[in-house]
């Protein structure tokens, strides 16, 4: 089994495209209201990636980015659903 390095941010924010309207934090199931939300806010006025083994890869930031300033790097196989995180595991199960 290929073990996987959770720590590594597979979510990048495009700084420059970036108009800090705080959508991607609104509507990340894992950031609103979470003990270790995904996003959390910069000092620059930017949203920023915390805690990146919160994410679910549910898309929904990169989705719903007007701007088209976040990209969710997915599985290879097709998978969209992280393993390893017990706690994105659970809310993913209750979620989908």
């Amino acid at each position: 089994m290929e073990d996987k390095d959770l720590t590594a941010s597979h979510i990048r924010v495009d700084e420059e495209r970036c108009v800090a309207c705080r959508e991607c934090m609104e509507i990340c199931p894992q950031t609103r209201g979470a003990q270790y939300p995904v996003y959390e806010w910069g000092e620059e006025g930017m949203p920023q990636v915390a805690n990146p083994e919160s994410c679910i890869r549910c898309l929904s930031c990169e989705l719903g980015c007007r701007a088209r300033a976040i990209t969710v790097e997915v599985e290879d196989d097709g998978s969209r659903r992280p393993d390893g995180d017990p706690r994105a595991e659970m809310k993913c199960r209750a979620i989908f």
